[in-house]
């Protein structure tokens, strides 16, 4: 079953990008409620057949979208996403919408504020469709929950859109949303988008106000059709909020722009595999494709071999040290609801001890004088985003283990950059011969969120 199409004319606009509803508004060619009326009709058909949202605002949504039709009637929207249909994940607290963080352990109770992208997307007019699905308790690389069940790639619905931002890329790519807010914290948002063929930026740390739980390794940003649009939504929500105290102030970038900047002189570092990873050759076939389209753009590219190194083990030390006494605070009748891949990032959490904490310091701080060093040689880094296609269902959930040869494995491009707040895109670069989607990661140094979106603004799957 391929979700990723319309299936009737009306359906059309639910795939229309964020920058042509906008221009539609603007000429009167469409209005934003005959958009949300289409797209609310839209979940409601397809939506339980592949699970992306857990919760759908109906209501809210036609409030928001016959306000923000009077304001486009007057010439007069509240910012570039005016009228423009949105999901938000789950662990985004949205005023009046529930964020258990994928888990039955967690309430559906409403959240009584707006985290910082929530607020800002509201203060630009944007209309929120409800909140998309994410793993139990984030620690797995597919979208599944016992709470929720398995969220399903609209490419083929026999496979997994990744996580943990899943629930947001399928929303996506099966016309559910015209943009989706993820978060990333290991690959949580470039894994998705690979996976299901859209463009996804994780920003520099700091750069999207992220609050509450701030941690020094996970940031929000834009999953979407095209990069010129997770540049129009990096417009609206890299703004300074105030509630987060690693925020960055603002820099003046106007990150919609950017997607047209030129390209041609950067400088391209092309590696394979960053010299330990195992690569599917369907997705090395496709990402070579990619790498064409920057030499064609007028860059300059310069293969290289290692990357870094295999940052698995540091990257699951940072992340689990936020888990270590979940058992000691947790019913055990509850936990004993937990799958094993659950149950397995437990207990290396439980593991991790001061030594481990210091040594994944040190690597950190190896890491980053390794990538500084390239990149004062290069403007970029590509590689693939994920080594592997899109997962089957139950390659990782429930009896997978965390630190599985294909666990370490599929995290390899996407982790080290996390844990050195540097920002990556994934760019659909083309299909597998079996029509799934690859993605092509473009890396840079804190700050070149602009030259990401330019450099990805290259990228065209039709190659």
């Amino acid at each position: 079953m391929l979700l990723t199409k319309p299936e009737a004319a009306d359906d059309a606009v639910c795939f229309l990008p964020a920058t042509a509803l906008v221009d539609a508004y603007r000429r009167r060619a469409l209005s934003p409620v005959e958009v949300a009326e289409r797209m609310l009709a839209r979940i409601a058909a397809i939506n339980p057949a592949i699970r992306a949202y857990y919760q759908v605002d109906e209501a809210g949504a036609r409030d928001a979208a016959r306000a923000a039709a009077a304001r486009w009637a007057k010439g007069a929207p509240a910012g570039p996403l005016d009228g423009v249909p949105v999901s938000i994940k789950d662990h985004l607290q949205t005023k009046g919408l529930a964020n258990p963080r994928g888990s039955f352990l967690n309430p559906l109770a409403p959240a009584d504020f707006d985290a910082p992208v929530a607020a800002r997307l509201r203060d630009s007019g944007a209309v929120i469709l409800g909140k998309t699905t994410m793993p139990e308790l984030s620690v797995i690389p597919v979208t599944t929950s016992v709470a929720f069940g398995a969220t399903l790639n609209p490419w083929d619905v026999a496979r997994s859109p990744g996580g943990s931002s899943g629930g947001a890329a399928a929303a996506l790519a099966a016309g559910l949303c015209s943009l989706a807010v993820g978060t990333d914290g290991g690959g949580s948002i470039r894994l998705p988008a690979a996976f299901t063929g859209l463009f996804g930026l994780k920003p520099t740390l700091g750069r999207v106000p992220y609050w509450p739980g701030q941690t020094d390794r996970t940031v929000a940003g834009p999953i979407a059709r095209t990069a010129a649009d997770a540049g129009l939504m990096m417009n609206v929500i890299a703004r300074p909020d105030g509630r987060d105290w690693m925020e960055l102030p603002p820099d003046g970038t106007d990150y919609a722009a950017a997607a047209g900047a030129p390209v041609k002189g950067l400088r391209v570092a092309y590696s394979r595999d960053f010299g330990f990873a195992k690569v599917d050759a369907e997705v090395a076939r496709a990402v070579e494709r990619g790498v064409a389209q920057l030499k064609e753009a007028g860059c300059i590219v310069e293969e290289i071999g290692e990357v870094g190194f295999d940052a698995f083990e540091i990257y699951m030390i940072q992340a689990a040290m936020r888990l270590a006494a979940m058992r000691k605070s947790t019913d055990p009748a509850a936990m004993a609801r937990f799958p094993r891949a659950v149950h397995s990032v437990l207990d290396f959490a439980e593991r991790v001890n001061v030594a481990d904490v210091q040594r994944m310091y040190d690597g950190r701080n190896r890491l980053g004088d390794m990538l500084l060093a390239l990149f004062r040689r290069f403007d970029a880094i590509v590689s693939p985003a994920s080594p592997i296609e899109a997962p089957p269902l139950g390659l990782f959930y429930p009896d997978g283990e965390f630190d599985s040869p294909a666990g370490r494995n599929l995290l390899a491009f996407a982790c080290p950059f996390n844990l050195v707040h540097m920002p990556a895109v994934s760019a659909y670069c083309g299909s597998t011969r079996a029509g799934l989607p690859v993605g092509l990661q473009i890396a840079g140094p804190k700050f070149a969120d602009a030259r990401l979106i330019a450099l990805g603004a290259r990228i065209s799957p039709a190659a």
